[in-house]
């Protein structure tokens, strides 16, 4: 089957009003399903390589009233401000701005109804190398403590080369700041531990956090740390390196600082030996959070009915610094009115 898309109603929200889910493919047999509700990735199935039977590679549920409750973001859009702001405060010009606290004092992924829980309008298009969807929503000035009027749009797109292409751009009423991210979870094998997979990542540092996870403005060298893959190396390799922020954690939960790299190359790429899949990550973000789900606890169940364990699934969010306003040398968040805020990132897979 050549590119095509189409849309369907898979559910009801609790008003009655239904689900919109859109739907990519190619003629490789790689489908993406996406939900206008929090703009949320919700599927993405590639043929095994010996079977020709489709695998999900990422995690979330089959019942889109699922996402209505709170769950961990699975492949949903994140925003106003991806990853934690500390405190939930930061200042600009001159004035505090408190957003509401959802991680003990600190702001995470935009507070309790960021827009990861809002409703987008969807539009399909199709053009002559790709075909996709376009999803809006308009968060009113005030939402979640933001300043501003904020009106986003997210490009979801598929092309024959396998790409998932997001393609990110906002508007402001006021000033503000923005960091926007998709939290999809990869599990490259469809199921099981994702320790066991090989990641390479242009990043030679990292950002250093607190005992809350908030960044204390050090950009340290990942060398002789869990978070050095700068030569490809398995996750659970690196959990055998000292490390008190890793300890911590329990795991993988780190903003890499991306270094530049040639036109064209990926900036992470992450294969899983047994199935022999490998994801390009290309991105011209400054940061990409590698998080390994250490959070999940059996308690939801994915796709086939099985419970999401820790390690169950591998998040590589391409995002600005977290914390970054309340940070004068991280780079810069703030989105002026009449500005366009525009982010690009690229998943391609091999399979």
């Amino acid at each position: 089957m050549p590119l095509h898309c189409e849309s369907d109603q898979p559910g009801q929200h609790d008003d009655g009003s239904p689900f919109e889910r859109f739907r990519l493919r190619n003629s490789a047999g790689m489908q993406v399903d996406i939900l206008d509700y929090g703009a949320t990735l919700q599927a993405l199935r590639v043929p095994d390589r010996d079977t020709g039977e489709p695998v999900n590679l990422v995690l979330g549920f089959v019942d889109p009233r699922q996402y209505l409750k709170p769950h961990p973001y699975f492949g949903a859009l994140v925003g106003r401000y991806a990853n934690r702001l500390g405190k939930g405060r930061f200042e600009l010009d001159g004035q505090t701005f408190q957003i509401v606290p959802n991680e003990g004092p600190n702001a995470l992924h935009g507070g309790p109804r960021g827009l990861s829980f809002q409703r987008f309008e969807g539009r399909l298009f199709e053009e002559a190398d790709r075909v996709g969807v376009s999803l809006s929503h308009r968060s009113p000035d005030g939402d979640m403590g933001f300043p501003g009027e904020l009106k986003v749009t997210v490009h979801y797109s598929l092309d024959e080369d396998n790409r998932l292409t997001i393609d990110y751009e906002a508007q402001c009423s006021a000033p503000t700041v923005i960091s926007l991210t998709n939290h999809a979870y990869f599990n490259l094998r469809g199921r099981g531990d994702v320790r066991d997979h090989l990641l390479e990542c242009a990043a030679g540092h990292y950002l250093v956090l607190d005992e809350a996870s908030i960044p204390t403005g050090t950009i340290a060298p990942v060398a002789d740390t869990p978070y050095d893959f700068v030569t490809p190396a398995t996750l659970r390799s690196r959990e055998q390196i000292p490390n008190e922020q890793f300890s911590r954690a329990g795991g993988h939960d780190v903003a890499l600082v991306l270094d530049r790299v040639p036109s064209g190359q990926p900036r992470a790429m992450v294969t899983e030996p047994h199935s022999g899949r490998r994801l390009d990550v290309f991105t011209d973000q400054p940061s990409l959070q590698l998080y390994t789900g250490i959070g999940l606890d059996g308690t939801l169940l994915d796709h086939e009915g099985r419970p999401i364990e820790a390690f169950g699934g591998l998040a590589l969010e391409a995002q600005q610094f977290p914390d970054a306003p309340n940070h004068d040398h991280f780079p810069s968040t703030r989105l002026d009115p009449g500005e366009r805020y525009r982010q690009h990132t690229c998943y391609q897979l091999t399979f």
